[in-house]
């Protein structure tokens, strides 16, 4: 794990084993502390980086893919298939007791709808721990957004969506092509999906309630 400064933020990548592209490896290297979760971990030691913390029942790798894992993470924990968590709330408990300030998710969208709706759940989880925590895939970023959120204008994930995550929150956005004040985003509604940002930056401000705010590109982000 690197060094850092008393009282620096620390920043977790976790590297769950859904879609996850080759380019995404620059900034996981730049994390604190690099988790990898099951195969996860596996495509981060193929890619020569040892994980911190390699997690996981590893049931979706080889015995020798999982003894590669074993010997070339600097931690090991290897969990039974039956357990009441996933794999991937594993490794956002390790982030928890670490005490970290932001956790980035890789590879944790993919073709099973479920998994990737508890993912995103798992953001729930690290809010409530005042933990800032994002998915990033090649086509989305997504955020869970209780006060506010400060956007750059890219071209990269050119849309924006505002999504309740309870029955109702009051929004305002500025910065963007529809912007609103006080605004009432229903769970039942599809008002939020498919804004864009207009100004150099873009704010949302949630003034009751929680958003899922989904920064999205509808071709692969090079």
């Amino acid at each position: 794990m690197k060094k850092r400064a008393p009282g620096q933020s620390k920043v977790v990548a976790i590297v769950a084993g859904g879609d996850i592209h080759r380019r995404q490896l620059l900034a996981i290297k730049k994390a604190d502390v690099v988790i990898g979760v099951d195969r996860g971990a596996y495509w981060l030691v193929e890619r020569g980086v040892p994980p911190d913390i390699a997690i996981g029942d590893f049931d979706s790798v080889t015995n020798v893919e999982k003894k590669r894992i074993h010997d070339e993470s600097v931690v090991y924990i290897e969990h039974v298939p039956q357990k009441d968590m996933t794999d991937l709330e594993l490794a956002i408990e390790e982030a928890i007791h670490m005490r970290a300030t932001g956790v980035h998710i890789y590879g944790a969208l993919g073709r099973r709808f479920d998994h990737t709706l508890a993912a995103t759940q798992l953001l729930m989880r690290l809010e409530s721990h005042n933990i800032y925590g994002i998915i990033v895939d090649n086509f989305n970023k997504i955020h869970i957004v209780r006060h506010q959120l400060t956007l750059p204008k890219t071209q990269k994930f050119r849309y924006v969506s505002i999504i309740p995550l309870h029955k109702n929150a009051k929004v305002s956005l500025t910065g963007f092509t529809y912007d609103v004040s006080h605004q009432t985003f229903m769970s039942s509604s599809t008002l939020g999906i498919s804004n864009e940002i207009v100004a150099e930056f873009a704010t949302i401000i949630v003034h009751s309630g929680q958003v899922l705010v989904i920064q999205s590109s509808d071709v692969p982000v090079r």
